[in-house]
């Protein structure tokens, strides 16, 4: 089976995790691809796809609709596992909230986007590669008790990671 591991991405967190969600499964004999999505020209040789964007300004990214949207009629024919990563997921509700308003279930299912399962993951914070306008958005978004500039760090959890990648041999086993 070959898989594509495509992200979007801004600064190379949401990446990195596609390319552990690819070693995971290249670890059970599948055929991966990681890519960037904006490198994709084509996704006809793909039996399924694991899917990744990061959320900024309270949405994922615009080259993830534009890929969804390019590739629909492929999409609802093949399994898609879908992940965004978030640094609101560190909240007490934030898994809960990421769910509820960072998922956009019903752009996907209005696309026709034949999703299997999604993950919400937290990501890497680096506070001195990020421009002040992003800053200032994140401030002003972030609801939680500390102060963003306290948060540079990495927050991925990748026992979790793996765990979901596990979940996704197992439901394509079943495909």
């Amino acid at each position: 089976m070959k898989i594509l591991s495509g992200y979007a991405s801004v600064h190379g967190s949401t990446g990195e995790i596609a390319r552990f969600i690819g070693q995971v499964l290249k670890e059970y004999d599948y055929d991966v691809t990681v890519e960037d999505i904006t490198h994709v020209t084509s996704v006809a040789e793909y039996d399924a796809f694991v899917l990744g964007s990061p959320i900024h300004g309270g949405m994922w990214l615009t080259e993830m609709s534009r890929f969804l949207a390019r590739y629909e009629q492929e999409l609802a024919a093949r399994p898609v596992f879908f992940y965004v990563t978030c640094i609101r997921v560190l909240e007490p509700d934030g898994y809960q909230h990421a769910q509820e308003n960072y998922l956009y279930q019903g752009v996907l299912n209005d696309i026709g986007v034949n999703v299997k399962d999604v993950g919400i993951f937290a990501g890497k914070l680096d506070l001195e590669s990020i421009d002040w306008r992003e800053r200032w958005t994140l401030s002003l978004r972030y609801d939680g008790q500390e102060i963003p500039g306290a948060l540079s760090s990495d927050f991925r959890d990748w026992p979790t990671i793996r765990n979901w990648v596990n979940q996704i041999r197992v439901a394509l086993e079943k495909e």
